[in-house]
């Protein structure tokens, strides 16, 4: 059994950039930038965090999940989405949430 380290948060995190339910608008913020074409300048809604590596991530570089009506939710990089607040947290490295066992 291949266990998955990701963490998923779909409740405010203290030092992310985004708050869950904050609206905000995918841009693309350059030309190597992978957004889903139909996603780009539509405005959507935050809806999770979602830390791949939580230890390396957690809790200031989340990829974002985000909800765009009509067209369902997808990941992104705080670089591809406009609107996000600068509320990422002190300069020191907080540590996850302890893991399930």
């Amino acid at each position: 059994m291949i266990r998955d380290p990701s963490l998923i948060v779909t409740v405010d995190v203290e030092g992310a950039p985004v708050r869950i339910g904050e609206p905000v608008r995918i841009v693309t913020a350059s030309q190597e930038d992978s957004v889903d074409q139909r996603f780009l300048g539509r405005t959507g809604i935050v809806v999770a965090l979602v830390f791949d590596d939580p230890w390396l991530q957690y809790p200031a570089d989340p990829l974002i999940r985000v909800r765009v009506h009509g067209l369902g939710e997808d990941l992104f990089f705080v670089r591809e989405l406009d609107g996000v607040s600068e509320r990422v947290g002190p300069p020191f490295r907080a540590l996850p949430p302890a893991r399930a066992c």
